[in-house]
């Protein structure tokens, strides 16, 4: 770090040499703690690297590799380091997944323009115009090979491929075990740096498509949900309690059939009150029994009935003259509503 605490871009690409290297002898699950540290370090210092080189205009699609300095060739890879770790971050959220997905893309898409550009690895045309519609087209855009001619092709351009790539990891490492050295020539970091970036033109193509296939599987998740009709689940409620009032009459009307149409919706109390105010019935008095006692207290009422019953008569018995004069009242009622069979008969 230069002084005053500003980075130096050496410094920062050492940094992100080494979180590459800590995520590549890793063993631990890419979402442990000290694996998604190390991604957002390398990240950062990758950013700030990429940022500082622009800066400087270091590279220009104007010019050759070997106008290229040689300390300033590896700085060629920073935006594929960026684009691995992008790739390897987790998130929670399917729409954060996508924009990392693109982001990725987008990292490992310029390193190869830059790539082509310098001559460094020829790389197809329509693998540096890729979007989340075309990539698939661009990767094989007249499809997978047909029949048995096609799978022989396959099969050869990957064995082709697998020993290309076996001969170069090969010879970067003996490059590298070289660049440990106290004094390296000029032409073997060159030698060296050219070979790290043609390992990774195979990396980021390993990359590209491995994101296009997540790109699909995106895709069609956002369709699935698109097309899933929104759930209107009912709110589950609790049934909300309906009163209802049985009298002596209600059952009997019950047994012999003729019933009610539906249940009252009010409660004993409150169908009392409503007909003392249509003038149905009277105001409790302070003496008595009423509707309202016996919704209140059913054994309470009926001993208050049993003590009015008893007063009644006492009353009678002592020639109580208003009582005498009830019970005449009620004898003259009697005679003339009878009730029964009989009487009955006469009405018919």
């Amino acid at each position: 770090m230069a002084e005053g605490g500003e980075e130096r871009l050496p410094d920062l690409y050492e940094t992100v040499w080494s979180c590459w290297e800590k995520l590549d002898s890793t063993e631990e699950p890419s979402s442990s703690y000290n694996v998604q540290k190390t991604i957002i370090t390398g990240i950062t210092a990758g950013m700030k690297a990429i940022r500082m080189v622009n800066e400087l205009c270091l590279f220009s699609s104007n010019e050759e590799i070997e106008e290229v300095a040689t300390n300033e060739i590896k700085y060629l890879l920073l935006p594929a380091f960026v684009g691995y770790f992008t790739e390897r971050k987790t998130v929670k959220k399917m729409e954060d997944r996508e924009g990392l997905v693109k982001e990725a893309t987008a990292y490992y898409t310029d390193f190869l323009r830059n790539c082509d550009s310098y001559g460094v690895a020829k790389i197809d045309k329509k693998l540096l115009n890729l979007t989340s519609e075309s990539q698939q087209k661009a990767m094989c855009p007249n499809g997978p090979p047909q029949g048995l001619a096609g799978q022989m092709q396959t099969r050869e351009e990957k064995i082709k491929s697998f020993k290309e790539k076996k001969e170069l990891d090969a010879k970067v490492t003996e490059l590298h075990e070289k660049m440990k050295q106290e004094h390296v020539d000029d032409e073997i970091k060159r030698e060296y740096f050219l070979g790290l970036i043609k390992q990774w033109v195979g990396t980021a193509k390993e990359s590209l498509e491995s994101l296009q296939v997540e790109t699909t599987m995106l895709g069609l998740r956002h369709q699935a949900l698109d097309d899933k009709p929104p759930e209107n689940k009912p709110k589950e409620q609790r049934k909300a309690f309906r009163p209802f009032i049985i009298t002596k009459d209600m059952i009997q009307k019950a047994v012999f059939g003729a019933g009610y149409p539906s249940l009252p919706t009010m409660t004993i109390e409150e169908f009392y009150e409503q007909k003392v105010k249509d003038g149905t019935f009277h105001p409790p008095t302070s003496q008595g029994h009423s509707m309202q006692d016996w919704a209140s207290d059913p054994d309470k009422d009926k001993e208050a009935q049993e003590r009015e019953a008893e007063e009644k008569e006492n009353k009678i018995e002592q020639d109580d003259p208003e009582e005498l004069q009830k019970a005449r009242a009620m004898d003259d009622w009697k005679d003339d509503h009878r009730r029964g069979w009989g009487n009955r008969k006469n009405m018919g």
